[in-house]
């Protein structure tokens, strides 16, 4: 699971996405950006009950990658 492990390239690209969305909700009224933002919530909530592995399943995994990153 290489794909999994953080990068400093990922971690910046994430705080870049962060500092992009947070200046978008400060400059546009909290109509436009608050539409955006349920219909996100909606979309991961319709995807949630089509995810493939079970709750166990996917802590599991997550333990499993944890472990991975910590002994590479």
């Amino acid at each position: 699971m290489e794909f999994l492990k953080s990068s400093p390239d990922n971690r910046q690209a994430r705080l870049l996405f962060v500092d992009y969305w947070a200046d978008f909700i400060r400059t546009h009224p909290d109509e436009e950006w608050g539409r955006q933002h349920t219909n996100f919530i909606n979309s991961l909530m319709q995807n949630a009950k089509h995810y493939p592995l079970t709750a166990k399943q996917y802590l599991e995994i997550k333990e499993e990658v944890k472990k991975e990153n910590l002994h590479p």
